[in-house]
């Protein structure tokens, strides 16, 4: 009987976890839709969106032996905006 058990709860499990897979795989076509739609409405209106990548990242990037330190000095940009930002909230909260 416990035999039959853990196959029950096995198949179940095995479904249930299909099912979750096959929500995700259909949200992701959906996020791409609206992605791809997002996209055509700005090129349609021809608006940029802005690049958070500043020049000298940029052009680190291009060089291949420099490109691991323009991925440490993006971060480190993003750390601090986002640093900027929380200090921004706790100052307005007090």
């Amino acid at each position: 009987m416990d035999a039959l058990a853990y196959l029950f709860l096995s198949l179940t499990a095995l479904i249930i976890i299909l099912s979750i897979n096959s929500t995700v795989k259909r949200l992701d076509r959906k996020l791409k839709r609206i992605d791809m739609s997002l996209s055509l409405i700005l090129n349609r209106m021809e608006i940029e969106f802005p690049s958070r990548l500043s020049e000298r990242v940029k052009q680190m990037a291009l060089d291949p032996d420099r490109k691991i330190e323009a991925i440490k000095l993006y971060r480190e940009g993003v750390i601090k905006s986002e640093m900027g930002t929380i200090n921004e909230d706790r100052m307005y909260d007090r």
